[in-house]
């Protein structure tokens, strides 16, 4: 296998500007020209973990398959050139080097692009441009946008997953490239606090400080741009979907903190790719997993060996995928193919979300003193018909509700230590968690598609958060999170504009906890958990009107917060029930 495969490293590649990138090309060592696959990643193209085993696509096979495989650090990542500012060169690198590579004889002019995480960014921002030749695109464990989801999410800053993201990712190697001296000294020792104990990392406040702006001064930039502005609109794929005249891989985890970027990329060019074979070209894969996971055992959870991606030889769903695009025919792999929690099985569908689910409504229920498990919280298919008491917490910053786990990004992320349903015991025994469960199930249930609540409620500060999760309750009281979600109050009309509260008067506050598929099972009960944080997985709310970025511990504010389950004002869990 050696001898027919021939490898040539560190190859320039210029772009525009006259900065040089550098690139490994794989190619069969005779014939030729043949379509090639290009991946473009910040994380070091000479590590096979990072550019081969976590994108489930390895160049050996792809070669041996007839395609030529080009890998190159992006844009003063590794062994390239230049500056690296995420996601604002990766439009104009990518199209210099989709140019290059379609000029090389070893290709024919057609080109496909794979990868996950900022991989995907880098296929999606490439794409959005229609380049010439690009065919298809394969973004695997990525967002749709960079704003709400990766960065922000119902207005929450994603703090475990950024300060993390810089600490193990892109911190250490651009350190390495600046001079030595005294800010070099003062970043790498705050990189060394970060790395020594990542959760004390998290507590310090305010958020906007001086050396991690020092350390990467992008991430300055990213908390100064808390609404969704201009700032990420010139960076937004997700708008772009009708001008990708591409075929699309779209892989994901239902435990992933991206997921709904891949959900809305495969719908958004399903409906809106400028031609129909783009639109009937696109695929969508859903596993159990979570980021930088993609095994079978995720939290607190195994999934059995079937749900771990070698299952599924994702090296061979990419070569079949790629070699329809180039030969413009329908790949032999399902529209949609998604695994089914709780019941352990992998099952295909025609479409997304399937059109079949009956959106059903579970209505909180009690007698106002919800507060832990312990309460009194119900919650069941009948709506109030009285006027039930509302319940009651007291929600304060500076004891904030832990994470545990759910669609993170936090240490241990590459063995899903702390992702993925967890147990919630701890959670669940805190009085400022309001807890709302069901009656036993008469049969297995199933929910698959978008999880939303409709929370009537009230603050009795100027902002807030309203954090929900979705449970499952086991017959001997083990309970897992399935899914969950957030909402900063003050961008509960959208993103783009901060609208303050007015204290204790209520609202109704709707938001989604996100997608999943998973068989409650018969016996199982399902709980709805109501919390204001949910921390470190999002930053703390100060509680009052002011940059949560630069608030400090003397800025936080404890509040009386209220949810409400009467007759006029019924709370409730809407969920995505598969009929039968």
């Amino acid at each position: 296998m050696g001898a027919s495969v021939r490898v040539e490293r560190g190859v320039e590649v210029p772009m525009r500007d006259g900065t040089v990138l550098r690139a490994d090309v794989w190619r069969p060592a005779e014939g030729g020209p043949w379509p090639a696959l290009l991946q473009r990643l910040p994380y070091d193209k000479s590590s096979s973990f990072m550019a081969q085993h976590i994108v489930g696509l390895e160049p050996l096979p792809a070669v041996e398959r007839g395609f030529a495989v080009v890998i190159q650090d992006t844009r003063g990542r590794y062994s390239s050139d230049g500056v690296f500012n995420p996601y604002f060169d990766e439009t104009e690198d990518g199209l210099d080097t989709i140019a290059w590579v379609r000029a090389q004889p070893f290709c024919d002019g057609r080109v496909g692009m794979y990868g996950a995480s900022y991989i995907g960014a880098t296929q999606l921002l490439a794409a959005r441009a229609a380049p010439e030749g690009l065919v298809a695109i394969a973004p695997q464990l990525t967002a749709a946008e960079y704003h709400d989801v990766w960065s922000y999410s119902g207005g929450a800053l994603q703090l475990g997953f950024l300060l993390l993201w810089i600490a193990e990712s892109l911190a250490p190697p651009d350190l390495l490239r600046r001079p030595r001296g005294p800010e070099r000294e003062r970043a790498e020792r705050t990189l060394l606090e970060i790395l020594r104990d990542p959760h004390a990392a998290y507590r310090r406040l305010p958020l906007d400080r001086d050396d991690l702006a020092e350390l990467a001064p992008y991430y300055r930039e990213w908390l100064s741009h808390p609404r969704r502005d201009v700032f990420w609109q010139v960076i937004d794929p997700g708008s772009a979907h009708a001008r990708m005249d591409v075929a699309g891989l779209h892989i994901g985890g239902w435990h992933d903190i991206f997921l709904p970027g891949t959900l809305r990329n495969y719908t958004g060019m399903r409906a809106d790719a400028p031609s129909a074979w783009a639109r009937e070209s696109q695929h969508l894969i859903v596993g159990p997993w979570a980021h930088g996971n993609l095994g079978d055992h995720q939290g607190d959870v195994w999934y059995g060996y079937g749900g771990a991606s070698a299952a599924l030889d994702l090296t061979a769903t990419h070569a079949e995928f790629f070699r329809a695009a180039v030969e413009r025919r329908p790949a032999e792999l399902p529209r949609v193919k998604i695994f089914v929690m709780g019941a352990g099985v992998w099952r295909d569908e025609e479409e997304w979300p399937p059109s079949r689910a009956v959106e059903t409504a579970f209505y909180l229920r009690g007698g106002g003193n919800a507060n832990s498990a312990a309460g009194d919280g119900r919650l069941g298919r009948t709506p109030p018909g009285v006027d039930e008491p509302a319940d009651i917490y007291v929600s304060d910053p500076a004891d904030p509700v832990p994470t545990a786990g759910g669609a993170t990004f936090l240490p241990g992320v590459l063995i899903g230590r702390n992702s993925g349903p967890k147990e919630q015991s701890a959670v669940e025994s805190r009085a400022d968690v309001l807890v709302y469960t069901g009656e036993p199930l008469a049969e297995d249930l199933e929910v698959t598609g978008e999880v939303v609540i409709e929370l009537h409620a009230a603050s009795g500060a100027e902002d807030c958060d309203w954090a929900a999760r979705l449970v499952d309750v086991h017959p001997d009281g083990r309970a897992y999170g399935v899914v969950d979600g957030i909402l900063r109050a003050r961008y509960r009309h959208g993103t783009g504009q901060e609208v303050p509260l007015r204290p204790g008067e209520p609202e109704l506050f709707r938001f989604p906890l996100g997608a999943t598929s998973q068989v409650f099972r018969a016996g199982h009960r399902i709980r709805l958990q109501i919390a204001s944080s949910n921390f470190p997985r999002f930053d703390r709310n100060p509680q009052r009107m002011i940059p949560p970025a630069t608030a400090t511990e003397a800025d936080m504010r404890p509040a009386r917060q209220t949810v409400f389950h009467d007759a006029a004002r019924p709370s409730r869990l809407i969920l995505p029930v598969i009929p039968g």
